[in-house]
């Protein structure tokens, strides 16, 4: 028996100092690889490594040398390389668990280069998969970041939330420092899509003190354009050029293309806002063309974008929608929809700018499609859930910690003192007695806080939706009834007018104003209807309507030229008072215009001021002296319509120089 046990510890030294020697040859040529100037001198090195890990049967050195062919491909722009090399050693080789789902996350990564999200996400999962069977804390931490990075760029933030803070969980219980800034900086992001700055910069600025400690100077220049563009939203310009700077310096110092080509992107992109156009192009440019040597998708569907915008700044429309629809084509391929939702926005500008308004409205609605659904109300509130969790786990885990400390305490007391010790333990008794009676209730007045809060808010809600029966009630009572009544009135009339050919002109004539007028009355309820079913009316909505009634105006008098202007940028949102008051008036304006200016153009234009939104109806008619003659009751509408929503009303005209009206409306 002796015997036989003497043998198996000879055998496992021999495999174990095999396995040892292996490592370093395939480690030693792997080096010389790196090291050598010569690329045919590196490529025989590798493959050499290689032939011999495959002879020997060493699979770990299989995964690591098709590791560095993998990179060294991926750097070169040749990721289908990368990507045929990991099938073909999966298919030929015989891995454990362990060493499969280490090769299912790496076709993971080079797939999200590619831009190719869902065969990503299918190949992050297998590896999770397989590292959660073998309780592998370090590798489910990183296929959890991985997927959290997959579904983020597909719009899906609250999905992201989940995996990232998952991940945060496993890398804080195994103290992975390097595992918790990337983790730590992921959740910035999120902040940062969410427009949370003060939140986001503060998770960069841990992830960043973190990285700067390990010397990972790929992670910083990652971390550093994040906070270039923290800055870049928050209008703080030359912060954000600064950090761009620096990133493309860590970049390039760690020989990162993709980093590089991100960093020059994003000073284009800075450099357009401070309209230094020809900088911003020259960026661009430089990103452009790495992000094309390294086929890379995603890349060039948003650099064309940004292109598009550029050549919107220096008023080149039909060439920024050529670069819009350039990007466009690449966005849909990758299902990358913040970027279809930006070319479909600018799009619309440079239609509009083009006076193409049928274009430019699809344009729009097609941009406000992918908008509500990429962020809405509900996914605010899981992320926010989410992140409340975590928080919460997080400082109990933290309690539990602060009372072992306590506890340790008390034991080094008694071990001092048999006195104290008996009189240390009743103080403890009676504190932790206390504490938790003082918890127990503290905890019950939560509940019963928790529980009015609730209930408030389902009566809210309850409220909330007997108005909105009740709204709908009044406008399908306005639509069927007073609708059909004047439609009824319309037809009434027409038919009087064909039965009765003998008719005088002025009668037919008043029956002509009675049928314009009930048609008048007709559209003017539909707008009441459309506000009245609405809670809140966003400038989008009513944007979209005015380009409506632009068009039909223009289709009614072909020889006046309608245009419509609007550089707002912040999203505001109007009761609906507010959007039919601002709609009527323009309605009003536009009509004074057409019947009475003998005006050739009509310009309509909506901009945003710091603490304002001006409204503008200006045409080059015959205009008036406003001392000179007595205004009628559509004047005295509009200035009662501006007085309602707490808006200025004024009027400009002098005679032969048209007339302007001025809708201003404080944010």
């Amino acid at each position: 028996m002796k015997s036989i046990l003497n043998i198996a510890l000879c055998l496992l030294f021999t495999t174990s100092v095999s396995a040892n020697e292996d490592s370093l040859i395939v480690f030693s040529l792997l080096e010389q690889a790196k090291q050598t100037e010569s690329t045919d001198s590196s490529i025989s090195y590798a493959d050499e490594a290689m032939r011999y890990a495959k002879k020997q049967h060493y699979l770990d050195g299989v995964l690591t040398v098709a590791k560095h062919f993998g990179n060294q491909y991926a750097q070169t722009g040749e990721l289908e390389k990368s990507i045929n090399l990991y099938r073909e050693i999966i298919a030929t080789n015989s891995f454990s668990p362990k060493q499969l789902s280490t090769a299912y996350n790496q076709l993971g990564i080079y797939h999200v280069y590619m831009g190719h999200y869902d065969s990503t996400e299918v190949y992050f999962l297998k590896a999770l998969e397989m590292r959660k069977r073998l309780n592998d804390s370090v590798g489910m931490g990183a296929s959890l970041n991985n997927l959290g990075n997959v579904v983020m760029s597909k719009g899906d933030y609250d999905k992201a939330t989940s995996y990232y803070i998952q991940a945060l969980k496993v890398r804080e219980q195994i103290k992975d420092s390097s595992g918790i800034a990337s983790s730590t900086n992921n959740l910035g992001l999120i902040f940062y899509k969410q427009q949370k700055f003060e939140d986001a910069i503060l998770y960069y600025q841990k992830a960043l003190n973190i990285n700067r400690k390990q010397n990972s100077l790929k992670k910083e220049a990652l971390i550093l354009l994040n906070l270039g563009n923290i800055y870049d939203e928050m209008l703080q310009l030359d912060s954000a050029l600064l950090y761009y700077q620096q990133a493309i310096t860590v970049g390039e110092m760690s020989g990162d293309l993709r980093t590089i080509a991100m960093g020059y992107g994003n000073l284009g992109v800075t450099q357009q806002k401070l309209e230094n156009y020809a900088l911003a192009e020259q960026n661009l440019r430089k990103a452009l063309k790495i992000r094309v040597e390294s086929n890379d998708i995603e890349g060039q569907s948003i650099l064309y974008n940004n292109l598009g915008a550029v050549f919107i700044g220096t008023k080149k429309y039909k060439e920024a929608i050529n670069y819009f629809n350039q990007s466009l084509e690449f966005s849909k391929q990758t299902g990358h929809l913040e970027t279809s939702r930006d070319n479909y926005l600018g799009l619309s500008e440079a239609y509009e700018k083009l006076n193409q308004y049928e274009l430019a409205f699809f344009a729009h609605q097609k941009f406000k499609l992918i908008k509500d659904s990429m962020l809405n109300e509900a996914t605010n509130e899981q992320i926010a859930l989410l992140n409340t969790q975590y928080e919460t786990e997080k400082k109990e885990k933290e309690i539990a910690s602060q009372q072992l400390e306590i506890t340790s305490q008390q034991l080094q007391v008694k071990q001092r003192d048999y006195l104290l010790l008996g009189l240390g333990l009743l103080i403890a008794f009676i504190v932790l007695i206390g504490g938790f009676v003082y918890r127990t209730q503290k905890q019950k007045q939560l509940r019963l806080q928790e529980e009015n809060l609730l209930k408030d808010e389902i009566a809210r809600i309850n409220i909330q939706n007997e108005l909105h029966q009740e709204r709908l009630q009044i406008s399908n009572s306005l639509h069927d009834n007073i609708g059909s009544q004047l439609t009824f009135i319309i037809s009434s009339v027409d038919n009087m007018s064909f039965v009765f050919n003998d008719l005088d002109a002025k009668l037919k004539q008043k029956l002509i104003d009675i049928t314009t007028f009930t048609k008048g009355t007709i559209t003017q309820l539909r707008d009441t209807i459309w506000a009245l079913n609405k809670d809140e009316i966003s400038f989008e909505d009513l944007k979209a309507r005015l380009y409506n009634y632009i068009k039909n105006a223009s289709l009614a008098q072909e020889q006046t030229k309608f245009e419509f202007n609007s550089d707002l940028k912040s999203d505001i949102q109007l009761n609906s008072i507010q959007g039919v008051s601002i709609y009527r008036v323009v309605q009003e304006a536009i009509n004074n215009a057409m019947k009475y200016s003998a005006a050739t153009s009509v310009l309509l234009n909506i901009s945003e001021k710091k603490e304002e939104i001006q409204v503008s109806i200006k045409d080059d008619g015959i205009g008036f002296n406003l001392t000179e003659i007595e205004l009628g009751d559509g004047l005295e509408n509009m200035r009662n319509r501006a007085l309602v929503i707490n808006a200025t009303f004024d009027m400009i005209s002098e005679p032969n120089k048209g007339t302007e009206i001025l809708l201003t409306l404080p944010k």
